[in-house]
């Protein structure tokens, strides 16, 4: 990164830049996020450095265990805690439509994610925030060309990931009782940055557009925290 200190026609003259003088500068464009990030580019050998830096404590790991078979479209997972997903696409895709797509796997990972992440931090907030149900009204939104950009021998200009997570989450307290707007803020940012689905789908460059509403509040009141 560098910072243009000034322009004079057709010569910037650049400031805190890394550079030998004299090296020929081939772009200078702003940084996208939706475009310039690359979770998957290797770093070379700092990556090995990193690695060391954020090995977890033995006593603070939760590990996850899973094992799948695919066959034509669809695939069965089964987890260790015994559990069995199925995923599979739309028949407009090649698929068969027997099972949810992967990507609403995602979503109804992030839903039952921050269920429970929401639950924990309501409980921990002072005073405490007991939460008697969460009502969700999510939509996702990809670029296709992610996926289906060709040639397959050149990496896509577009990122496949997700790219914006949109809609509503409704807070019922229980007893019925209406939820203070600062008290929604923090269980809402708290909630993001504790929920592993949430943190990860964020770091990887998702906006999340979700209203957090008080699920007492009228449909006009809705609408203004959006």
């Amino acid at each position: 990164s560098t910072f243009i200190s000034s322009v004079h026609e057709i010569e910037s003259f650049l400031m805190q830049t890394d550079l030998i003088n004299g090296t020929p500068i081939l772009d200078i464009k702003p940084y996208i996020r939706q475009y310039d990030s690359f979770p998957t580019a290797s770093s070379g050998w700092l990556d090995d450095l990193q690695e060391e830096d954020n090995i977890i404590p033995k006593q603070y790991v939760k590990s996850y265990h899973l094992t799948g078979t695919g066959q034509k479209s669809s695939t069965t997972v089964t987890t260790n805690t015994e559990h069995v997903l199925k995923t599979d696409v739309p028949i407009k895709m090649g698929g068969g439509n027997s099972a949810p797509q992967p990507i609403e796997h995602l979503l109804s990972a992030l839903v039952g994610c921050t269920q429970a992440t929401a639950l924990y931090v309501g409980r921990c907030m002072n005073p405490r925030l007991l939460i008697d149900k969460l009502e969700f009204d999510l939509y996702g939104e990809r670029d296709e060309r992610g996926a289906l950009e060709r040639p397959i021998e050149e990496l896509p200009d577009v990122p496949s990931r997700l790219q914006v997570v949109r809609g509503t989450i409704k807070i019922f307290q229980k007893g019925g009782n209406s939820i203070e707007r600062d008290v929604i803020e923090l269980l809402k940012e708290q909630t993001e940055a504790r929920c592993p689905v949430a943190n990860m789908m964020i770091s990887s460059g998702c906006r999340m557009d979700v209203a957090w509403i008080d699920g007492t509040s009228s449909e006009d009141d809705a609408k203004e925290t959006q």
